[in-house]
């Protein structure tokens, strides 16, 4: 028989929640491992609650219509089912440009100088430039200028960060020349910067392209996409929420049928039930082996 058991209770209590900025391999279009399990579960449990044996007893725990429709809407911005088709083919790698391991490594390279610079950046003006109009000068610098995820906001925001620093090269203020002499002698030159301007060239849409591809401006593919990374966030709140009150109600096979608890599988071991949360965290991604796919309830 499967033994149930709850995999939180192995977790550490003090850790912080998930992050969910997309790991390296979370490009647009490209969902993870966690996230497609996230949104299987919820549709699995979405579909199935439906039926008259599950939905009586839910409502009597507080599952109303309300948070139904709550759910399907969740569901559907985190799967990207509203996105424009125009999106897509501007986010698809283009004839002759980059794509796949190539795109991704780029996007590795533009995630990892803004995680080292922008730091960087805000430690050194808070370091050089005097201290009553600092604050200032951060806030000017820094303006609607943020570290993104993976992806075309990420481009927007290190193409937009490039272009201050030439402004500091240009600007005749001479906290600002200190700030840029500073930069440059920790490593941030005039080479680095040529770099990685040509590597954000090589990820704009349709570079390389034999045909243009569909106008959209990179701030509109940027919002799309961090509304859906918020719906992924708020569908796993939703889904956990759900899954903690009703695995306490619902029976170990009513519960792999809803999608409220998986059954995996070791290589030369029998199926172990393991009652857990969703995470979008890829780190808990184990190698247990594969889920095995319950049938829905007939009826």
């Amino acid at each position: 028989m499967p033994k149930a058991k709850s995999a939180s209770a192995s977790r550490n209590p003090g850790a912080q929640p998930a992050s969910f900025e997309p790991s390296d391999a979370s490009l647009p279009l490209t969902l993870t491992a966690a996230e497609q399990n996230l949104l299987g579960r919820a549709l699995r449990f979405l579909v199935n609650v439906q039926a008259a044996p599950f939905i009586a007893r839910a409502r009597r725990e507080g599952y109303a219509a309300n948070e139904h429709r709550e759910g399907w809407r969740l569901f559907k911005l985190a799967s990207g089912e509203q996105r424009p088709l125009e999106h897509l083919f501007v986010e698809a790698p283009s004839n002759g440009g980059v794509e796949g391991a190539e795109r991704m490594q780029l996007l590795r390279e533009v995630d990892a100088f803004e995680s080292t610079w922008f730091p960087r950046t805000r430690a050194i003006i808070r370091r050089v430039v005097p201290r009553e109009r600092r604050g200032g000068f951060e806030a000017a610098f820094f303006k609607h200028l943020e570290q993104q995820p993976p992806g075309p906001a990420a481009i927007m925001s290190v193409g937009t960060y490039l272009r201050r620093i030439e402004g500091l090269a240009r600007n005749s203020d001479g906290d600002a020349k200190k700030v840029h002499r500073t930069l440059a002698a920790r490593g941030l030159t005039e080479a680095k910067v040529q770099q990685v301007r040509e590597v954000l060239a090589k990820l704009e849409p349709g570079a390389g392209a034999q045909a243009p591809s569909p106008r959209v401006p990179v701030a509109e593919l940027a919002r799309a996409w961090r509304e859906q990374r918020e719906a992924l966030e708020g569908l796993q709140d939703w889904f956990n929420d759900w899954a903690t009150t009703l695995r306490q109600v619902f029976p170990v096979k009513a519960q792999i049928q809803l999608g409220l608890t998986a059954v995996r599988r070791a290589a030369a071991a029998s199926a172990e039930v393991i009652e857990e949360d969703v995470s979008l965290d890829e780190d808990d991604e184990s190698a247990e082996g594969e889920v095995a796919r319950a049938e829905p309830p007939l009826g």
